[in-house]
């Protein structure tokens, strides 16, 4: 169905001179003599009984006020629609330069991010190839931005614009498919024959275009109100998983699609000035947290305040884990692409976890994957190991990371560092607590007031400061350390924690390094 062909330049029979004066000769003509031919028989100088002049004035007069009205005919066809920008050049198209521009048409429907499928019909157009060749071509150095008059922009990698990699989905049921035939990209000025509806989608309109009317892409490929095109320096691809009750990696396309103005956009601000544009976190887990990908319903409330916890893991590593309620309909904790209008680079490529209502040590960068854990999911290879451990022996298990120490400072500034083979000492004990998603954990640990005590902190200070390796951690009053009886420093095969029944996830700390009494 993809067809590129040479414009067709229209004949205007001997007719020349500028546009409105074709119009003025093609409706004055049509006027006085609409057969185009002089009428037969009389005098050739009158037309029913008219005498020449009379007529010559007619038309002289009718061309006259054709030629004012065709001029604005001509100013709105020859306006620019369409900016083509590198660097400093600019190349201004008016739609008529367009249509004589060699044209493409195929079929292009889309899926919009609620899951509505706008079956395919013929678009026509020009190939985004064929208007980037007007700057010197594409080549792998570079990406390309179709921006819309009302701000909203999405980026093409060289590789999507020439190998059309794009996601398809089955007109009838919305599932992934493998694209059938080429799929390339097209701005359009007609469909279905017509052309565009200017008032409702502008005079034109990237999409995405195939052979199969048994397929469709994204909505956010589909880009209304098109003005501008800018060739740019490449941008890298990149990919995060999303792992919940389904995995649904998110590409960087998609992302930015969800991020424009006017779709899921949140800005924020930072203590420097910068500011930070992203996606909520939770419009991202809704994805993820069943089998509906789309909608309004997409993010389960329900699974939210039933409680899980959500795990960002960073490309070095680390990671911060968060809990449901936190983040439930929360604008103010989102994962950034951008800072100050431009892509994250370094450690935080590509999007960093932000917002104002998470402390420094949890807005991690290079975030590479998002899980859900669900109330039951075995999805945390240490606390696996270590269940097992403890239902096979009621004795006390000791084995940790060796490596493994733990600094205690006290509130009159002194530190003390207890070793694994320390802890061991303790009284250690084999247990099961209820971690407030994942359910009934068996565990391993020494109490936290006896760990105090060890150090001789119990008894100061009013808080007591849980710190990861990574920075992450959390302040809880003394009282209520010293009155959970449950509360351990513990370990598994890999690393230190606090397990802290009856406080929020939060509060449970991973790779647990050092406990502060202030």
């Amino acid at each position: 169905m993809i067809a590129t062909r040479e414009p067709h330049t229209p004949q205007h029979n001997g007719l020349h001179g500028n546009p409105a004066q074709r119009l003025c000769q093609y409706t004055c003509l049509d006027d006085i003599l609409p057969s185009g031919r002089m009428p037969a028989g009389g005098n050739p100088a009158s037309r029913e009984g008219v005498p020449m002049r009379r007529s010559l004035l007619l038309l002289l007069s009718a061309c006259v006020l054709i030629l004012g009205l065709a001029g604005c005919g001509a100013q709105g066809s020859d306006e620019t629609v369409l900016e083509l920008v590198h660097d400093d050049t600019v190349i201004e198209l008016s739609l008529r330069d367009l249509q004589k521009m060699p044209s493409a048409e195929g079929l292009a429907g889309i899926m919009s991010s609620t899951g509505k499928i706008t079956a395919p019909v013929v678009h026509k157009g020009v190939l985004l190839t064929t208007l980037l060749d007007e700057l010197g071509g594409l080549d792998e150095s570079s990406s390309v931005q179709v921006q819309a008059s009302d701000g909203y922009a999405m980026t093409l990698s060289a590789n999507q614009i020439t190998s059309g990699q794009f996601a398809t989905y089955d007109v009838a049921t919305g599932d992934e498919v493998e694209p059938e035939g080429p799929l390339q990209v097209l701005i359009a000025y007609e469909r279905d024959g017509e052309l565009m509806n200017k008032e409702q989608e502008g005079t034109l309109r990237m999409v995405v275009i195939g052979s199969s009317p048994l397929q469709v892409v994204d909505g956010h490929w589909s880009v209304k109100w098109t003005n501008r095109i800018e060739l740019k320096e490449a941008l890298e691809d990149w990919t995060v998983d999303f792992v919940g009750a389904i995995s649904a990696p998110m590409d960087r396309g998609t992302f930015e699609s969800g991020a424009a103005e006017g779709c899921h956009q949140e800005n924020w601000t930072d203590e420097e000035g910068r500011v930070w544009s992203g996606i909520p976190l939770f419009y991202l887990l809704g994805r993820v947290d069943d089998e509906i990908k789309h909608g309004d319903d997409a993010y389960r409330d329900d699974l939210a305040r039933a409680g899980y916890t959500i795990e960002v893991t960073a490309k070095d590593g680390y990671s911060v884990t968060l809990d449901s309620a936190l983040v439930t309909r929360n604008d103010n904790i989102f994962l950034a692409y951008l800072v100050d209008g431009q892509a994250l680079e370094g450690d935080a490529f590509p999007l960093r976890l932000v917002g104002s209502e998470i402390d420094a040590s949890q807005m991690i960068g290079g975030i590479t994957k998002v899980v859900i854990h669900f109330p039951g999911d075995e999805t945390d290879a240490g606390d696996a190991a270590q269940s097992e451990a403890g239902a096979a022996s009621a004795e006390p298990a000791v084995v940790g990371p060796q490596a493994a120490a733990l600094t205690i400072r006290t509130a009159t500034g002194d530190e003390v560092i207890l070793s694994m083979s320390d802890l061991s000492d303790l009284a250690v004990v084999n247990t099961s607590v209820e971690h407030p998603s994942k359910g009934p954990m068996d565990v391993t640990g020494v109490p936290v007031a006896q760990v105090l005590a060890a150090a001789d902190a119990q008894s100061e200070g009013q808080i007591v400061v849980f710190t990861a390796s990574d920075g992450y951690s959390v302040e809880i009053p003394m009282p209520d350390v010293l009155a959970c009886e449950e509360c351990l420093v513990g370990w598994d095969e890999e690393m230190l924690r606090s397990y802290m029944p009856g406080f929020e996830g939060g509060m449970w700390v991973k790779d647990l390094a050092s406990i502060e009494v202030e």
